[in-house]
């Protein structure tokens, strides 16, 4: 009979909570390179204040839960993005234990190029065939679980007073939405999702983001915290719905209940976070049938070079095209950084020349 398994994969975190622990972390991150020890401090401050983060846990509750419901079809493996078990690491003892089929679950539930892409590249066999799922958001159980609890929210806490529902994201590079990265249209799809089972009208919700990084590029706005500050009038309740994740780390943990909620104790106003779906029953469900619903798909061996880029190496081809002259557009922003740097200064990172190739503006290399 043929070994089936399940690889369930999520972004990782610090081994430890301490400057060189989050250091090893955030230089995993950067692919090897140590970030600035100002940056690291930063990170590490922002980790001792929320104590830790429960990510691995939780991610291994959810592994366990789902290991249990498919006991006896798969056996159930779990690895990290950039903190151990690392991916590779896993595969290969899925290797060792004789799998030759595996569908993996990344614990994200919308694709990006940024997100599950990311996860991708770390993903190679020459043993196991692999069915990699892109995307369950729409799964009806995970919709049930933010219907549900904010609809006791809006029961219990906000009665019949004044509100607005932010249902924020991880944002992501502006260029994602110039070449056709599904991200962004299914954070909002999610979001209608949403509203429409709790009947909400125009205006009692918005989509907004969060979380973005320093990383060169403008990113898809509104920022949460900015479009709090931007409004003439505020809502006596704001609630915050980070509906890009499923467990407590530090970008809810830190950016939603330290950030955001001190910014509505500036204002007067009310801080709401629904619980995150961690390893509630609901979440269960929706990843169990997520699974099921992929196991009928096509198994193949998958070439991370081929399929994948990594979106933080630049390339000599696409330094090259930025420092000629071309028929190529620019966005706005690489013209001012060409203006302020010099051509010779300004590379296109690796993922915007993939991205320029799937739109046809480049001949693929």
């Amino acid at each position: 009979m043929m070994k089936k398994a399940v690889l369930m994969m999520t972004f990782g975190s610090p081994e430890e909570i301490t400057f060189e622990g989050v250091a090893d972390f955030f230089t995993n991150i950067r692919r090897g390179v140590r970030p600035q020890d100002h940056e690291i401090q930063t990170l590490y401050d922002n980790y001792v204040l929320i104590g830790g983060t429960p990510l691995q846990r939780i991610s291994r509750e959810e592994v366990e839960k789902v290991g249990q419901r498919l006991a006896g079809d798969y056996a159930v493996y779990f690895a990290n993005k950039f903190s151990r078990p690392f991916i590779p690491d896993v595969i290969r003892q899925m290797e060792a234990d004789g799998i030759e089929e595996c569908i993996c679950l990344i614990l994200e539930p919308h694709f990006s190029y940024y997100s599950v892409m990311g996860y991708e590249k770390f993903i190679e066999s020459d043993r196991i065939r692999f069915n990699i799922i892109k995307e369950w958001y729409q799964e009806p159980a995970i919709v049930d679980f933010w219907s549900q609890e904010l609809a006791e929210i809006l029961r219990e806490e906000v009665r019949d007073q004044s509100f607005q529902i932010l249902f924020s994201a991880h944002s992501v590079p502006i260029l994602a939405l110039d070449f056709g990265d599904p991200y962004i249209d299914q954070i909002y799809d999610n979001a209608r999702l949403i509203a429409d089972r709790l009947g909400l009208t125009e205006g009692q919700y918005l989509n907004v983001w969060q979380s973005e990084s320093d990383i060169g590029l403008p990113w898809i706005k509104p920022d949460v915290l900015d479009h709090i500050r931007e409004q003439p009038e505020h809502p006596q309740h704001y609630i915050f719905v980070p509906i890009s994740f499923i467990s407590e780390h530090i970008e809810v943990l830190f950016d939603n209940d330290v950030e955001c909620q001190e910014l509505c104790r500036e204002y007067g106003i009310a801080y709401h976070r629904p619980p995150m779906p961690n390893s509630d029953d609901r979440l269960i469900d929706a990843l169990v049938s997520t699974i099921r619903r992929h196991e009928g798909g096509e198994f193949k061996e998958f070439l991370p070079e081929q399929e994948t880029f990594d979106e933080l190496q630049p390339s000599r081809e696409s330094s090259q095209i930025l420092a000629e002259d071309s028929d190529l557009k620019m966005p706005d922003f690489v013209k001012k950084l060409i203006e302020k740097k010099g051509r010779e200064n300004v590379k296109m990172p690796y993922f915007v020349k993939k991205m320029l190739e799937k739109a046809g503006r480049l001949p693929k290399s």
